[in-house]
């Protein structure tokens, strides 16, 4: 009975995020290319030099979710959300939820020193810093405090950083990091320039189409002003809102993959009728329905979450992430094989869109760092 309806996407958005989504939707469907047409990006691809990175900003969406003081637009999480589950339906593959989301939620909760502020500034008008913080050891040091995480000594009245971070997004063509290292009081952002001396950057093409980087620094030299603070509760916080942007642009991609799946088993004919007519068929539709919506609530109840709670909040983030990798991984699987062998093929988006959700899963922890966390928080 449910494969009956139209499967269509669940509307609850206020007047002006229908008007957000309505604008974000008519720009991307009318210039991104599809993923089958699009040129594999370098290793040091500048997230800045792209012309739809210009075109975001052109529309307010950099600032979107930053303080109205440093040129935003005083956007919630909710809005954010709205922006990344348009970007997930057409495989947006600039950095927005790596810069924009997580670099300016991470700046706006640090101390609003000088520096602080023209970073943020700068991402409102289109700048795209990338935050580098996984290490070799861990994906996430802030959850192992004995990990060998980077080093920040100070030296001639500025800092001196050494240290290992991997898998950073268009890290090796940013033109600005903020890297987190270990000094006296704890974990620490700094913010590194791309021409630093001590800065080695190797960056390569990775499964999702984006430019993945391995860090390297050695004595790596920054000024006293480079230091914008402890990471600690701000990292944190931030993050929490990048995952559920993230969990919203999942939606996007699972919804887009749910859409090509029933628009190919009402088209392609077998035994001289649709693939879709067997009932064996329209179950696993429902299904891949029934795990988008579940997905879906869990989202859209962190995105309401008070940001003033910032436990509840972690908790449903990590309740939105671990559930939203499960569902990933159920829909992504099901589209492959109901589309046969050309479910396989570049050709085909189904293929793009499964290797995009393989790795929002992988991205800010994966669904069992998720569920360890929701059980921590919950006990606590």
């Amino acid at each position: 009975m449910i494969a009956k309806l139209a499967l269509g996407a669940a509307d609850d958005y206020s007047e002006d995020q229908r008007a957000l989504d309505d604008a974000v939707g008519r720009y991307l469907q009318g210039e991104y290319p599809a993923p089958a047409a699009r040129e594999m990006l370098a290793g040091d691809a500048d997230p800045e030099a792209s012309p739809h990175w210009r075109a975001f900003a052109d529309m307010g969406l950099s600032g979107l979710g930053l303080p109205a003081s440093a040129g935003g637009m005083d956007g919630g999480l909710a809005e954010l959300c709205v922006v990344m589950e348009r970007f997930g339906r057409h495989l947006v593959i600039e950095p927005y939820d790596a810069s924009a989301v997580l670099c300016g939620q991470l700046l706006a909760r640090l101390p609003q020193g000088e520096r602080t502020r023209a970073l943020l500034a700068g991402i409102a008008q289109g700048a795209a810093p990338v935050l580098a913080h996984a290490e070799p050891d861990s994906d996430w040091p802030l959850d192992a405090p004995g990990a060998m995480a980077a080093t920040a000594e100070p030296q001639g009245g500025g800092w001196r950083l050494n240290g290992v971070k991997r898998r950073v997004p268009y890290g090796a063509g940013a033109r600005q990091l903020l890297v987190t290292a270990r000094d006296a009081e704890g974990m620490a952002v700094f913010l590194v320039e791309a021409g630093n001396a001590g800065l080695r950057r190797e960056g390569a093409p990775g499964l999702d189409g984006r430019p993945y980087a391995d860090i390297v620094l050695t004595d790596c030299q920054v000024d006293a002003a480079a230091r914008l603070g402890l990471a600690g509760e701000a990292l944190e916080q931030a993050a929490d809102a990048a995952r559920v942007a993230l969990c919203a642009e999942a939606l996007g991609a699972m919804q887009a993959l749910l859409e090509a799946t029933r628009d190919h088993v009402s088209a392609r004919r077998q035994f001289g009728q649709p693939l879709g007519r067997f009932q064996a068929v329209q179950h696993r539709l429902v299904d891949m329905l029934l795990a988008l919506e579940q997905a879906r609530s869990l989202t859209w109840l962190a995105a309401a979450a008070d940001a003033s709670d910032a436990r509840r909040r972690a908790r449903l983030a990590s309740a939105a992430k671990a559930g939203c990798a499960q569902a990933a991984r159920y829909i992504g699987q099901q589209s492959i094989q109901l589309h046969g062998g050309m479910g396989m093929t570049d050709e085909l988006p189904v293929g793009h869109y499964v290797k995009r959700l393989l790795a929002i899963e992988h991205t800010l922890g994966d669904a069992r760092y998720h569920l360890n966390r929701y059980q921590r928080l919950a006990t606590a």
